[in-house]
């Protein structure tokens, strides 16, 4: 009965050893976690450093050491509770070796001794406490050293972390850091889109007027465009591309959007993947610098007439209407 009270009492203290382990293993990666998402592109730590999978492990292999010394332990407890005289002899030679000088602890050892701060088996009569409960009785152990140091080093951190980001503002908190990185996002997506001519549009397309652009769209026109629409633009399969009705919209917003997407319904095929945005935006000004030129053979009007207009003050500004002739 004695010792199965005794067991019991030695399976609940282990499980509350690791109820505390993973407590505070939980409230690190938490801190650590939090503190990763402020560092910036400026001080950008190691690779290992920002996956979160490194201090999985980290914390698993933490609990799985810890357990194994808890069950070390309870394994040596329930050994000497029930043979007593179990490490007589161990001790004996242990006690010999030392006061002979001939076998000294080894530094594994002294480390652990060091972390784990606890009593030798031998001298637990003097950290025995007179309680006594049913026959079981109960050890005057301290904390380990290595949990104090743990504990301490967190306050030591939080009253730094208080001062330096609460107090002095000398560090950003994470709503500062959050807005700070969505201003510089902003900021490289403003740059990106007015230094790549491979972020062309519908919506922000314009109307190239050098002659160079111009010469580049006729010779991706005569290349891929020529056979439906004829060399001239006059129209063949296709419609007639010089006159002022379009079936599709007339302008160069809508004539790059009909060059990117296509008219598959009408057999023409979309451009998108075989022209850059930067070609058809040069194609298309070329198609629309056909407008008023006389072809050979025009093929007859097809759709309605388009007119360009200027948009209201209250609409956007690259708005078009168009109307029938």
């Amino acid at each position: 009965m004695k010792l199965t009270k005794k067991i019991n009492t030695t399976m609940k203290r282990f499980i509350k050893t690791i109820k505390t382990v993973l407590l505070l293993n939980m409230i690190s990666l938490y801190a650590v976690a939090q503190e990763t998402q402020e560092v910036t592109k400026a001080s950008q730590p190691p690779a290992w450093a920002l996956d979160g999978n490194s201090y999985l492990i980290g914390f698993l292999v933490l609990i799985l050491v810890s357990t194994i010394i808890v069950l070390y332990k309870i394994n040596v407890k329930l050994i000497t509770t029930i043979s007593p005289k179990a490490f007589t002899s161990q001790r004996k030679q242990h006690t010999e070796n030392n006061e002979d000088g001939d076998k000294a602890p080894s530094l594994l050892r002294k480390v652990y001794q060091r972390l784990m701060g606890g009593v030798p088996i031998a001298q637990e009569e003097d950290i025995l406490l007179d309680h006594d409960y049913d026959g079981i009785k109960e050890l005057d152990n301290n904390l380990p050293p290595w949990w104090k140091w743990g504990f301490y080093a967190t306050i030591v951190f939080a009253f730094v972390y208080l001062i330096g980001y609460h107090v002095t503002g000398t560090g950003k908190l994470q709503l500062e850091e959050y807005n700070d990185e969505l201003a510089m996002a902003a900021k490289a997506k403003e740059e990106r889109m007015k230094n790549s001519a491979e972020n062309i549009t519908e919506d922000n397309v314009t109307m190239l007027t050098d002659a160079g652009a111009i010469e580049k769209g006729k010779e991706i026109f005569t290349k891929n465009c020529a056979a439906c629409h004829g060399p001239d633009g006059g129209g063949m399969v296709g419609p007639n591309l010089t006159d002022a009705y379009w079936l599709h919209g007339g302008g160069i917003k809508n004539i790059f959007k009909t060059v990117t997407y296509g008219v598959p319904a009408k057999g023409m095929i979309s451009w998108q993947s075989q022209l850059s945005p930067k070609q058809i935006q040069e194609v298309s000004s070329f198609v629309w610098s056909l407008q008023g030129t006389k072809p050979a053979a025009p093929k007859e009007q097809e759709g309605e007439k388009w007119t360009e207009t200027a948009a209201p003050a209250s609409a956007d500004s690259s708005a078009t209407t168009q109307t029938a002739k």
